[in-house]
């Protein structure tokens, strides 16, 4: 046994594990016959399998039973008013979307100004898990667990669209950097490719070799120049899989060293690296043959990786340690690990490459990237999970999950701003250009 997140222990290797149809199956168990705790197991759920730290679906599962047994005795969480939304005028400025959810099988998106830092009002979709922007900020993508589809959100009118089914148990997206597709990764290794000018999706294709236990698996990525999606098959495969987007074709697959939890690709699409939490490594593939390099040794549970945009160093996020190891890209070397908070669980670099943003538990640690040293940490109260920055780099927005709350940062000083209120429990964001 060893710590696993919210301080639980996580369950040994040789335990049972649960694929995306048991997990689906519990979440609209939680819904249809345990109104009560239906809410806190579903929070539990996503929120476990949304966390990219040795995402075991045992563990996801141990985790909602005890928050569920904690729930009888606590009153039910309560949902928030659905609002339906007026029209607005798209923004000159940068828009922050914050993923919520509360209770039931539905789930909405909290809108905020950057220039006055308000909270718009929400846009009701449904079981949401993961979601994706596209590169014009034009469209924003959100998958619901439940009903097997993917909902478009206009962030002109701030509106949903009509909901595109995709093949069963959606659980990850990425987007083209042209903008033209999103593909949507399922269950069973299901990867569906939708036309984002007419929202309209292709026939599911399987990416093998197929899972043989664990069902979902971590973010596909997508090279720079949009023509290759390299896909992990899931969490039990040590393969990553190539699939050309012009033709919809998996390439031979590659084998690693362990499952990777976690794919970045270099800004010149020359290399892609994947975190291998179990070996406690980082593998470089080369795109141009694709084959893989030597593993790169780093911190134990290694579970985030971000690269500088000028393509100079990576750096990997390990929870064993409470650490993030600097790569120099060029040799392929690892450097000095950098402290940071307790259960780093997220990381983003600032459009200028100056500053790196670790979230942990309680908040965020900033990284000088020049000089490699952490500054003081940036608090967001418990439960912190994710962060977003400007296109200026200027604002960091920092979710805290535990409160409800979305925290502007200013990058110059690191200090944080007065608390948005977006109510329930976020647990993703993004910022539409």
């Amino acid at each position: 046994m060893r710590q696993g997140d919210s301080g639980m222990n996580e369950p040994d290797t040789n335990e049972p594990e649960v694929g995306g149809t048991a997990l689906r199956a519990m979440l609209e168990h939680a819904t249809a016959d345990e109104p009560h705790i239906g809410p806190v197991v579903q929070n539990a759920l996503v929120a476990g399998l949304k966390r990219r730290r040795r995402r075991r679906a045992s563990g996801i599962v141990a985790c909602a039973v005890v928050v569920a047994a904690v729930s009888v005795i606590a009153p039910a969480l309560t949902g928030a008013r659905r609002v339906t939304p007026a029209s607005v005028t798209q923004a000159s400025t940068p828009t922050v979307y914050v993923a919520n959810r509360t209770s039931g099988v539905t789930g909405w998106v909290t809108p905020i100004s950057t220039v006055t830092n308000k909270a718009g009002l929400r846009i009701d979709i449904g079981l949401n898990y993961d979601m994706a922007v596209t590169p014009n900020g034009k469209t924003i993508y959100f998958l619901d667990l439940i009903s097997d589809t993917v909902t478009p959100v206009s962030t002109a009118t701030n509106t949903a669209g009509r909901p595109i089914k995709v093949a069963r148990f959606p659980f990850a997206i990425a987007i083209t950097p042209d903008g033209k597709f999103a593909y949507v990764l399922s269950e069973k290794s299901q990867l569906t490719r939708i036309m984002t000018a007419t929202n309209t999706a292709s026939r599911p294709i399987t990416i093998n070799p197929a899972p043989a236990r664990i069902d979902v698996a971590t973010d596909p990525a997508i090279t720079p120049d949009g023509k290759t999606i390299y896909v992990s098959p899931s969490f039990a495969s040590d393969y990553l899989v190539p699939v050309q987007t012009a033709t919809d074709k998996a390439g031979k697959p590659i084998r690693l060293s362990a499952a990777p939890s976690a794919i970045v690709i270099t800004p010149d699409g020359k290399t892609v690296y994947t975190v291998n939490t179990e070996s406690g490594t980082v593998t470089p593939i080369a795109t141009a043959t694709n084959t893989a390099g030597p593993p790169i040794k780093v911190g134990q549970y290694p579970e985030y990786i971000a690269i500088t945009p000028n393509g100079k160093t990576a750096y990997v996020v390990s929870d064993g340690p409470d650490t993030v190891t600097p790569i120099d890209i060029a040799t392929g070397k690892a450097g000095p690990p950098i402290k940071v908070g307790a259960s780093p669980s997220n990381i983003t670099i600032t459009p200028d490459g100056k500053t790196a943003y670790v979230i942990d538990d309680e908040g965020a640690t900033p990284i000088n990237t020049a000089t490699g040293k952490a500054g003081p940490p940036i608090k967001a109260g418990a439960g912190s999970s994710d962060i977003a920055i400007t296109p200026d780099g200027k604002t960091a927005y920092m979710i805290g999950s535990g409160s409800g709350t979305v925290i502007p940062v200013n990058t110059a000083t690191n200090t944080a701003g007065p608390a948005i209120k977006v109510g329930g429990y976020p647990y993703a964001i993004v910022i539409a250009p």
